[in-house]
Parts: structure tokens; C-alpha cells; sequence
């Protein structure tokens, strides 16, 4: 009994430690891990002190395909902001995503982490490896997290927002009527 305890116990804290080091607004963005270029890949790929709009998707994910088209019309909008950078990325192989990539449009540069490290880094919100796709994160020209949420409840007050350095309220998302994403474990 004794010994259950203190699993219990080392247990509950190893999930303490490993929370305080997940994705938070505010907080420095660990370095993001691109290793293939899939598409639109940019001359400079250095994105360091860029404004970042980094959009994380699956070829499996039908809600992150289908907000392709608004993410492409609000880079179109934002097209005269060259500090600012839309990055898809997936954590899919290049062979995997070239027929997604074929049959849906993207403007942004999308690039994949066979790693997983950015997913892991970016995306997964709990200890035990859980997390939802979707996923959208604005990280400043200085590293720093300023917004995290779903492609669908951004917009161009969070954008401009951003850009401006000021703070992102949560009454500035607009969210749609769209349903929750399942969660992945």
C-alpha cells in the first residue's frame, strides 16, 4: 500500500512538472522542427524576428482542410505585411501530403516534422499525449506565444492585434458553429 502511494504521489507531481512546461500565451516558443519543405518554400527560410501564423494540420483532419480557404483569404488580406509569415505544418510525410496538397489550395508555406518534436512541443495539451487538431499558434518577431486557438476563431482583430503588439482579449475570437475536434491520444 505504501509503495502505491508514492507512485501515486511521484506520479502526481512528474504530471505537475511536465504541465508547467506545455505552450502558453505569453511564454517563449520553443524552436519550431521543419524537416521537409513541402510546398511554397520560401527563398529565406530563416522565420526568426517574423510574426508567425503557425497552422497545425493532418491529411486525415477534415475540420483542418476545411479552413484551408479562410486561411488562405486571410493571408491574401495580410498579403502587404511581409513580417508576417503563415506556416502549415504537419507532422505527415511529404509522400503522404502530395495528394492533399494536389486537391487542396494552400498560400501558406507548408512543411512537415517527421520528428514530431513540433507537435510535441506545440501541440499536445496534456500528460498523457492527448491533443486536437486544428491547431493555431501567433508567435511575435520576438518568440514570444501571443495567441493560441483554432483556425476558425481567428480573425483580422486578432491579426491586426498581433501585429500591433497589443493584447488578444477573448472576446476578440469569433468562433463559428463549428464542433469540437475529437481528441487524439
Amino acid at each position: 500500500m505504501k509503495n502505491l502511494l508514492v507512485f501515486i504521489f511521484v506520479l502526481i507531481l512528474s504530471n505537475q512538472v511536465f504541465s508547467q512546461n506545455k505552450l502558453k500565451v505569453g511564454g517563449k516558443a520553443p524552436k519550431l522542427n521543419i524537416t521537409d519543405y513541402l510546398h511554397n518554400a520560401p527563398e529565406d527560410k530563416s522565420i526568426e524576428k517574423k510574426y508567425i501564423l503557425l497552422e497545425f494540420w493532418a491529411t486525415w483532419c477534415a475540420t483542418c482542410l476545411e479552413e484551408v480557404p479562410n486561411l488562405n483569404k486571410m493571408q491574401e488580406r495580410f498579403k502587404d505585411r511581409k513580417e508576417l509569415v503563415f506556416v502549415s505544418i504537419t507532422d505527415e510525410s511529404p509522400e503522404k501530403t502530395k495528394k492533399t496538397l494536389e486537391r487542396v489550395k494552400f498560400n501558406s508555406i507548408v512543411v512537415s516534422d517527421q520528428t514530431k518534436q513540433a507537435l510535441n512541443d506545440f501541440v499536445v495539451d496534456d500528460a498523457f499525449g492527448g491533443y486536437s487538431l486544428p491547431k493555431t499558434i501567433l508567435i511575435d518577431d520576438k518568440g514570444i506565444v501571443r495567441w493560441i486557438g483554432k483556425p476558425y476563431t481567428i480573425n483580422d482583430t486578432v491579426i491586426n492585434k498581433f501585429l500591433d503588439g497589443k493584447e488578444i482579449l477573448e472576446s476578440d475570437n469569433t468562433a463559428s458553429n463549428k464542433p469540437a475536434e475529437p481528441t487524439f491520444k
